[in-house]
């Protein structure tokens, strides 16, 4: 363990810090721009479609928690691969953590530009177009890297603070909103999909996804958290099931509001305006806005831990581990994180597309964890008073099948195919470069 891991001065983060990384981390742009995608491809049936996508993400973050239970080090996923599997395929794992980083983090910050210039366009009547979109984009992840530079605690507490907005957001919206339902909207209703979307509850659930996994983030700043081996898992628990509960009840209110929908790129603002009228339309922007601000930050937080993991282990420059005194954060893992996000946005990959690879790259990472816990078990016990799934191997194989049929449900449609081909390509060139530093590194000592 290196000197950083055991200072007791980096552990600053509470259970209720990991709880807001964690809401952070689910709570984003996926719940206010994704209803309308979930009711083309399963019309009324569209809440069962969040049940699925949620049970899964539930079902892991058992499996998560009982991980995190049997060490108090950085790094998440990424340590319990390595812990299982050895240090290249525990880096292979990592790697591909953080490209579903690296994605879900340009995927929300772009979808922050395109509301934050819809809101504009709304309350001051300036059109911007998708450069503009872009620059916005940009500039929230400037930010947030700004942030994250002058330390853990300053992160943390802006997490905090998002977390509680977002989620006071989502039940406003369900509690008014279910004064205003027409219930006949919300049964009977056929899929609408658009040319080429591939319909039913699975590849609705497949949609979902995207909002509903996050959890995973909880323990990647692991080391700077007060009692890990309790903190950790707890918080991911807490905040799996916590803002699984709200998606269904969000898509059932949003369909019995809106007539149609499906039409729409904005669901919830326009669910909204149907009785609030435009006023309904910018507050309910503004509080997607300030949800997509708060996923951002989370990916900013714990993108760069990452980085560092892989430092320490020698996969990529030291200098990705290297903390000034007077800031306390991996300031060129922040930086290298927020140059690549950047990267991605002036790549001019939309949302969707995004989305997509990086729901690819969590499922990956989701079977390696479950893996992991399997063997972990048959190598000893779990520390004193760590969390342990009850039933044997059954949560962890059961989230197994879970995230294979996913994976099979992605196979099926070509925006599937293209995000699988995506994710290999990034996956690929990230391992033969790390493989290749480690080597380099190993041979010259």
């Amino acid at each position: 363990m290196s000197h950083s891991e055991a200072n007791s001065d980096k552990r600053q983060l509470t259970l209720i810090d990991c709880l807001g990384i964690g809401i952070n981390g689910i709570v984003g742009s996926g719940i206010f721009l994704l209803p309308a995608v979930l009711y083309r491809k399963a019309g009324s049936q569209a809440p069962w479609a969040w049940f699925v996508a949620g049970g899964l993400c539930c079902l892991v973050a058992l499996v998560f928690a009982e991980a995190a239970g049997r060490t108090d080090r950085s790094g998440g996923p990424y340590r319990y691969a390595c812990d299982a599997f050895g240090p290249y395929v525990g880096f292979a794992v990592g790697w591909v953590t953080l490209i579903s980083v690296l994605l879900g983090y340009s995927a929300v910050a772009r979808g922050f530009g395109t509301t934050a210039a819809q809101i504009c366009h709304d309350m001051f009547g300036v059109q911007l177009g998708n450069a503009g979109v872009v620059a916005l984009s940009c500039v929230v992840v400037v930010v947030l890297s700004i942030v994250n530079i002058l330390g853990v605690r300053s992160s943390a507490r802006t997490s905090d603070i998002i977390s509680a907005v977002k989620l006071l957001s989502l039940f406003g919206f369900i509690v008014v909103g279910l004064c205003f339902v027409k219930f006949d909207r919300m049964g009977g209703q056929p899929p609408m999909p658009s040319t080429g979307e591939t319909t039913g509850i699975l590849a609705a659930a497949f949609a979902g996804l995207f909002a509903t996994t996050g959890f995973e983030f909880i323990p990647v700043p692991a080391g700077e958290a007060k009692n890990p081996q309790r903190t950790v898992p707890l918080a991911m628990v807490i905040s799996a099931f916590l803002t699984t509960v709200p998606y269904p009840l969000v898509q059932l209110v949003a369909t019995g509001l809106h007539p149609s929908l499906g039409g729409t790129e904005t669901p919830l603002a326009d669910s909204v305006a149907q009785f609030a009228g435009s006023r309904g339309r910018e507050l309910m922007n503004v509080a997607g806005l300030i949800s997509m601000f708060g996923f951002c930050a989370g990916s900013a937080l714990v993108g760069p831990r990452y980085l560092e993991s892989f430092s320490e282990d020698r996969f990529v420059p030291a200098i990705f581990a290297h903390r000034p005194a007077k800031l306390g954060s991996p300031v060129w893992s922040v930086v290298l994180l927020s140059v690549l996000v950047i990267l991605f946005l002036m790549l001019g990959l939309e949302f969707k597309q995004l989305a997509d690879i990086s729901n690819v790259a969590v499922v990956v990472q989701y079977i390696a964890t479950c893996v992991a816990v399997i063997l972990m078990r048959q190598r000893g016990p779990a520390p004193a008073n760590a969390f342990v799934n009850p039933l044997g191997p059954l949560v962890p194989l059961l989230a197994l099948f879970g995230c294979a049929v996913f994976l099979l449900g992605v196979a099926t449609s070509p925006d599937g195919v293209m995000a699988l081909k995506w994710a290999a390509i990034l996956i690929a060139a990230g391992l033969l470069l790390g493989s290749v530093f480690r080597k380099m590194e190993l041979s010259a000592k």
